[in-house]
């Protein structure tokens, strides 16, 4: 069970690592695209305010030369471009020679610098300008730069010279706006994890705990103690009903082990008492002990008991056939002549002990079934009733067929069963004499035979016992 528990919890932890981590990766990756979009954007937009703000500052040049007040305002234009991207912007002319530099700090002129070839000829055959670069080494570290150009035409469509607008801005800006997020996220991420690979880990056991339950009891009943029983869970859930389950298992071998030993006990009864009288009267004869005019009476003893005999195999053999499911063969045939016939087969039972019998059966009903089985359920019955009736009682049988099922009762005078053995009164093994009187006849499997044999035939049979009388009911569909 340990090997199943580490199992699971190992499984559980795998599937709430890897959720994270798609979970992360996917968090990730969206919160990066959007911030080098918001990145792009900001580069895309201050690059064209700029270039836009350049074309205001060269028409405003009077002869082309801007006025003092025209060059202040576009310098502090560019100035505030620069502070509100957090970058650096660069003017340049049609050969990449910087004329200007603004950043946060201010808008100052710049001579002799010479910006990459490659960004002076995308511009002007493209129009535009985008790489990740130091800019000749005029940026300290990697940039995001963009540019464009500024042109101004006269009215005769005719260009004057063109002006370069380069932005940048820096790359690590968005490098420690992704390690914030990421760090926050992994705290946040590793703060969850561990607390739902507690919580699995708990829950995980608890589910197991229930497990190592049974697994002990099972053991327990392995090595032959049937006392043992799982406590119920406090939730009805499904571990509630599989300890519901073993518990009602466990009772039924319990109780079925206890039968079985009251079985071999009373077998055993039954077949040493016969057996040793058959053994000392054929012993008499045989030495002489008995009189050859006392020899007659004997062997009828004898006989009485080697029917005894017979009668407790052909019970055995009957369960054991009834175990093994084999298919009741049906046919049609009138019950009620069953009925008479195996009453007319206890007649000298019944005039011995002065019983009243009284038949309230139709002259003929005809049913499909197998013509065996109910007359061994019929007999069974017949012959239970007569073992507990009272000298000079009444057994009354009531038989009819109502809705399209056949209704049988069964009626005797005489000791009551009491209400627990009426509970098992059908069970195998149990000899209904512990509750009747002692009979050595009975082997506690004709009542467990008769119910057997009604429900593979669709039906069901009941007892009740009280006021002096014991009543016997079954009905089984008639098949018609």
């Amino acid at each position: 069970m340990k090997g199943l528990f580490f199992r699971n919890f190992i499984i559980y932890a795998i599937v709430i690592c890897v959720s994270f981590a798609a979970l992360g990766s996917t968090f990730t990756y969206q919160i990066n695209g959007f911030a080098l979009q918001e990145k792009m954007n900001m580069l895309s937009d201050t690059t064209s305010r700029a270039a836009e703000s350049t074309v205001l500052y060269l028409e405003s040049g009077s002869g082309g030369q801007p006025n003092p007040a025209a060059v202040k305002l576009y310098r502090s234009t560019m100035t505030q471009l620069a502070a509100d991207c957090d970058g650096s912007i660069f003017i340049t002319d049609d050969s990449g020679q910087m004329l200007l530099v603004a950043t946060a700090d201010g808008c100052y002129s710049q001579k002799g610098g010479v910006i990459p070839q490659k960004a002076v000829e995308d511009v002007l055959s493209k129009g535009s300008y985008y790489e990740i670069s130091n800019f000749n080494g005029y940026l300290s570290g990697s940039h995001f730069v963009s540019g464009t150009v500024a042109t101004l035409s006269d009215e005769d469509s005719v260009q004057l010279p063109r002006l370069l607008v380069f932005t940048a801005i820096p790359s690590d800006t968005t490098l420690i706006f992704f390690v914030n997020i990421m760090s926050t996220f992994l705290f946040m991420t590793a703060a969850v994890l561990i607390m739902t690979l507690i919580v699995t880990y708990f829950v995980t056991w608890s589910s197991v705990q229930p497990q190592k339950i049974i697994a002990r009891a099972a053991r327990q009943f392995a090595r032959g103690d049937y006392s043992t029983r799982i406590p119920l869970p406090k939730h009805r859930d499904e571990l509630y009903e599989m300890a519901v389950s073993f518990n009602n298992m466990a009772d039924a071998i319990d109780k079925n082990q206890t039968m079985q030993r009251d079985l071999i006990a009373n077998v055993s009864h039954d077949l040493r008492t016969p057996m040793t009288t058959i053994g000392g009267f054929v012993d008499g004869i045989l030495d002489g002990t008995i009189p050859p005019e006392k020899q007659e009476y004997y062997l009828k003893i004898v006989s009485s008991e080697i029917k005894r005999l017979s009668r407790l195999a052909n019970g055995m053999l009957t369960v054991s056939r009834m175990e093994s499911n084999d298919e009741l063969i049906r046919a049609n045939f009138d019950i009620s002549e069953m009925v008479i016939r195996i009453a007319l087969g206890f007649e000298q039972k019944i005039n011995d002990k002065k019983v009243d019998l009284d038949l309230d059966i139709p002259d003929t009903c005809t049913i499909n079934a197998n013509h065996d089985a109910l007359f061994q359920v019929v007999y069974n019955l017949f012959d239970n009733a007569l073992k507990f009736v009272n000298e000079g009682g009444s057994i009354q049988i009531y038989m009819a067929v109502k809705n399209g099922r056949l209704q049988f009762n069964i009626l005797n005078t005489g000791s009551e069963i009491d209400p627990e053995s009426l509970k098992y009164i059908f069970e195998r093994f149990y000899k209904s004499d512990k509750s009747r009187g002692q009979n050595p006849h009975g082997s506690g499997l004709g009542l467990y035979i008769a119910k057997t044999l009604v429900g593979r035939h669709g039906g069901d049979i009941s007892a009740k016992s009280g006021d002096g009388k014991t009543e016997f009911c079954f009905n089984i569909p008639t098949g018609l």
